[in-house]
């Protein structure tokens, strides 16, 4: 087995970060030349040449993926048998775009969102990042029927496999602060989020699922709306998750998902979130001003998306593109207040990050490298079939790893648990290569291959509970990263997770104590769960009881 640093490890940032080695494009160009009319067949064909390519990104590279993904698409839409669809299609601008905040009016403009030309970087990523997280929604629902118990799956899957931040804020805004400004894909490779990036990440698993949520908000005393929660709308009802303490809010009427009108008119649905150090910062008061905020991006609002999305079908189908007005409408009807007092508004949290982005902010583009680089590292591979030598395989084990998880795909010499195995060099094999740079590289080098084994090592560990292996969970989680790196950058969502696995495994007492011991900014909702698992672990009075007292 061999390892080499990819796409000069050492000096570049990461090829991940924005449309896999190119520039973003600011800017979409004059339109592409039609092509002379093709058959049906032929242009399906190039549809379905795209789509392939990115449903197995990990399999190619990816500057020759994303340019092929950019010329068949760009065929495809301009070589329409039957006539001009790009010309005759509904689509129309979003009317929430006319509220959209001056700082974004330049990402959304008529032009640009009605270009029939697909972007080589922010359009290629934003269908890549939607079939991750379609690959994902239909993995982590499992034998989830009921609409709430799939939201309850889909919420899950967020919370444990995005360790929490506190960069950057919900607010989002030009003078916000932070530097992990992510997109969705880049997100998820990376496994860690903030509370904003943990509900874009839910909401956007919602959307692949078929089902509807939106963020809510307050408005500041400034005027300003300040999102506060992701809430997911069933039955005219919008049930709240709280993606800081990574709980459902939890109903006072019986065992569920509290809604926003249940903590309208039960003022402990909010305070029961309490802690003996700070108060929930929104109390019952607050639902009397409630905002609804939808997601969305430039792409999900485009008209090319809208095209691509009605030839997409069966196992290639993706949702890309959101109904801004009428989801905000539909969010409005399940608040407590009347339809027409509620303000819906897009939320800026998308259009911040894509503004971060193109001003090419060096820290940010710094952060996205230390978060991203290991996924650059190659491995060669010697293959055997019967004993017998079959030649070599190269891949990015890290990178193949989160790409079969998002599928599904855990086990077998194709599975995500054996790329993440392969991401684990032992110390005496981190040293030798190391040994390969110039003395002032080595450090960084070193650093590098021991990420690569401590998020490979975490995964693994996520990978097993998945799997309801809790005793080989136990060592991924406790011995290899809790124990072996108490202040590592995995050890506050081991804690959290391990907890979990003992839950599962019997063991309550253990995992109260770890939850306890949480310090992250998940902490309140771990103390929460801590009482509530003290609160069901113990036994409940008899009358025998009664009268011994």
């Amino acid at each position: 087995m061999f390892y080499r640093c990819g796409h000069c490890l050492v000096a570049s940032v990461v090829i991940l970060a924005s449309g896999c080695g190119q520039a973003p494009v600011e800017q979409i160009g004059a339109e592409v030349a039609l092509v002379p009319q093709i058959s049906a067949e032929v242009r399906g064909k190039l549809l379905e040449g795209a789509i392939t390519i990115l449903d197995r990104l990990e399999t190619y590279d990816e500057d020759l993926a994303v340019n092929q993904v950019f010329d068949r698409l760009n065929q495809w839409i301009h070589a329409d048998p039957v006539g001009d669809a790009i010309a005759s299609s509904d689509w129309k601008p979003d009317r929430l775009l006319d509220e959209l905040p001056e700082d974004y009016r330049e990402l959304c403009t008529v032009e640009k969102l009605a270009s029939s030309v697909f972007d080589p970087a922010y359009d290629i990523v934003a269908i890549r990042d939607q079939r991750w997280l379609a690959d994902i929604a239909n993995t982590a629902k499992g034998e989830a029927l009921d609409d709430i118990d799939i939201a309850i799956e889909l919420f899950r899957w967020t919370i444990r496999s995005l360790a929490i931040r506190s960069d950057p804020p919900l607010l989002a805004t030009a003078g916000s602060e932070g530097v992990r400004w992510f997109e969705r894909g880049e997100i998820l490779l990376s496994g860690r989020g903030s509370a904003a990036q943990r509900s874009w990440i839910f909401l956007e698993l919602l959307r692949q699922a078929g089902l509807k949520g939106v963020m809510l908000g307050t408005v500041g005393r400034d005027g300003s709306f300040r999102p506060w929660i992701p809430a997911v709308l069933i039955g005219g009802e919008a049930y709240l998750f709280e993606p800081t303490y990574g709980i459902p809010v939890p109903s006072r009427v019986g065992p569920g998902v509290a809604t926003v009108r249940e903590a309208a008119s039960d003022v402990n649905v909010l305070t029961q979130l309490d802690d003996v150090s700070r108060r929930y910062p929104v109390g019952s008061d607050d639902m009397k001003s409630l905002v609804v905020l939808v997601v969305a991006d430039p792409q999900s609002l485009s008209r090319r998306m809208k095209l691509l999305e009605q030839n997409l079908f069966g196992g290639s189908a993706v949702r890309l593109t959101v109904n801004a007005a009428a989801l905000g409408s539909l969010a409005a009807e399940a608040l407590p207040k009347t339809k027409a007092e509620i303000a819906v508004a897009l939320w800026s949290f998308p259009f911040e990050v894509r503004r971060r982005r193109l001003v090419k902010n060096g820290a940010v583009m710094n952060a996205l490298s230390d978060e991203l680089r290991v996924m650059n590292i190659i491995v060669e591979e010697k293959r055997k079939v019967r004993g017998m030598s079959s030649g070599r395989k190269t891949i990015r084990p890290l990178y193949a790893g989160r790409l079969r998880e998002f599928r599904g795909e855990l086990k077998g010499p194709e599975g995500a648990k054996k790329a993440y195995l392969l991401a684990r060099p032992s110390d005496a094999v981190v040293v030798e290569l190391t040994m390969r740079y110039p003395e002032v590289q080595r450090e960084t080098v070193r650093r590098i291959y021991e990420q690569m084994k401590e998020d490979a090592t975490y995964w693994l560990g996520l990978v097993t509970l998945s799997e309801g292996d809790y005793e080989i969970a136990t060592d991924y989680l406790e011995r290899m990263t809790l124990l072996a790196l108490p202040n590592g950058r995995w050890a506050s969502a081991a804690r959290v997770n391990l907890a979990e696995v003992k839950v599962q495994a019997g063991n309550v007492e253990g995992a109260i104590k770890l939850l306890r011991e949480d310090r992250s900014p998940q902490r309140f909702g771990s103390r929460f769960c801590a009482e509530q698992l003290e609160a069901d672990s113990v036994p409940p009075k008899t009358a025998a009881d009664s009268v011994k007292n």
